[in-house]
């Protein structure tokens, strides 16, 4: 059965059994789930844009897979991480430190001109990097070339101030540009062309953001569909972001209203998402 979908642009177009399967598949849901949800969603004829059908499956999700559910709502999670975007910084530093990289935050670098305040510097295998985060609070905005052009116009800046510096301290080798959403077809060929590194929602083809959170269990805190947006905020003001590290916050999740069951559930929870990790995207 087809049927149209609006999007959050407001366009129309077909909706793709195809890829909602996919996306399914990846957060970890069995195949007779999914096929009941894809039944159930052609059935249901007042589901008819993308933002109905995904409250839909993320609702489903949650009632018969609260780990599945999770996985399946990375992507609005990542939004959730602001307003501001220090929270995405400490999220990405982390990520990276999964890979084996030496990562800290908030820095201040001399350039030969300006001083220039970096998000992450990376140190592995005697490499140093400056990693710029883009945080988006809309999925539909994009990181583009600007911000390319900008951060390798500050590279420059300290490169220049290295070579005539004559102590030769500090060295950047590598640029990385690091956005929760996607990058613009001119951001990617600038960065091709430069030498820049790219990490995004949808970039690279492989060893992209999502599958990086999921090779590495690396889920915040929400992901979790049954805490309230205001809840979320509250737990990272007090540095809880990450769902692994929820055995750590319990004294936080009861100031903040949550009662016995409620934070026995979310340890339950946040177990299982982050001690199985899935292997779909392979």
């Amino acid at each position: 059965m087809e049927f149209y979908v609006r999007k959050v642009s407001g366009k129309k177009e077909l909706f793709d059994i195809e890829k909602f399967r996919t996306s399914l598949k990846r957060a970890g849901a069995d195949e007779r789930l999914i096929e009941r949800m894809i039944f159930e969603i052609q059935q249901l004829t007042p589901l008819r844009s993308t933002k109905e059908i995904y409250g839909y499956a993320l609702s489903r999700l949650q009632q018969e897979h609260p780990a599945a559910a999770a996985r399946y709502n990375i992507k609005r999670a990542l939004l959730d991480l602001g307003p501001a975007g220090f929270p995405f910084e400490q999220f990405i530093a982390e990520l990276f430190r999964m890979q084996g990289y030496t990562a800290i935050t908030d820095q201040i670098e001399q350039g030969f001109c300006v001083e220039h305040e970096l998000d992450v510097i990376l140190t592995r295998d005697s490499i140093l990097s400056m990693v710029e985060c883009k945080f988006h609070n809309t999925q539909s905005l994009k990181t583009d070339v600007k911000v390319a052009l900008y951060c390798k116009a500050r590279f420059d800046d300290m490169k220049k101030n290295w070579e005539l510096e004559a102590s030769h301290r500090r060295r950047f080798h590598e640029i990385w540009i690091v956005t929760n959403t996607k990058f613009t077809s001119e951001a990617i060929r600038y960065a091709t062309c430069t030498g820049i590194e790219l990490l995004g929602w949808a970039y690279p083809a492989k060893e992209n953001l999502p599958m990086l959170i999921d090779r590495y269990a690396l889920y915040p805190i929400t992901t979790m569909p049954n805490l309230s947006r205001a809840q979320k905020r509250l737990f990272i003001k007090e540095g809880f972001v990450l769902c692994r590290d929820a055995h750590k916050y319990i004294h936080i999740m009861h100031k903040y209203g949550l009662n016995n069951a409620e934070v026995d559930s979310f340890l339950r929870n946040a177990h299982e998402l982050c001690a199985t990790k899935n292997h779909t995207h392979r």
